[in-house]
């Protein structure tokens, strides 16, 4: 029989599957596609930006989280994400780091930022997500730092 236990094995799938949520919910934002991307938020959903951001929330709900990642989309003209990495994989828990690529829909200005970010994952759907400026920040919303 193979390696690990039932639980173990029942674990790695199950992470996994957090993992894939949360790479496709950022593919779908990057595309524009809010109403799928709504279809992985749960309806208790709790998002947070990093300090110093201009609206850091938290926002809860989803109608509220939708309602302000929509506001945030409409600042770009363009924005996708680079070099997603997972950094921590524990429990309900995904952290990742990042670069996102943006481009000002009014301005043109084109940046690209380090961040981010921790997702809590349960029963298919986000119910947490934490979006901080270094992975030590996004492990320490999660819970996970030492």
């Amino acid at each position: 029989m193979g390696s690990g236990t039932f639980r173990e094995i029942l674990r790695r799938a199950m992470s996994q599957e957090n993992i894939e949520l949360v790479r496709r919910a950022f593919r779908l934002y990057e595309t524009g596609d809010h109403q799928r991307f709504a279809e992985t938020m749960a309806d208790d959903c709790v998002i947070s930006g990093p300090e110093e951001w201009p609206e850091p929330g938290p926002f809860e709900g989803k109608s509220k989280v939708m309602g302000q990642i929509e506001r945030l989309a409409s600042d770009w003209d363009e924005h996708h994400f680079s070099d997603l990495t997972v950094v921590a994989d524990e429990g309900d828990w995904v952290v990742w780091e990042y670069r996102w690529h943006t481009r000002g829909a009014g301005s043109g200005i084109e940046a690209t930022v380090e961040m981010a970010s921790a997702h809590r994952v349960v029963a298919g759907r986000q119910v947490e997500a934490h979006f901080r400026w270094n992975p030590v920040e996004a492990l320490e919303a999660a819970g996970l730092s030492e």
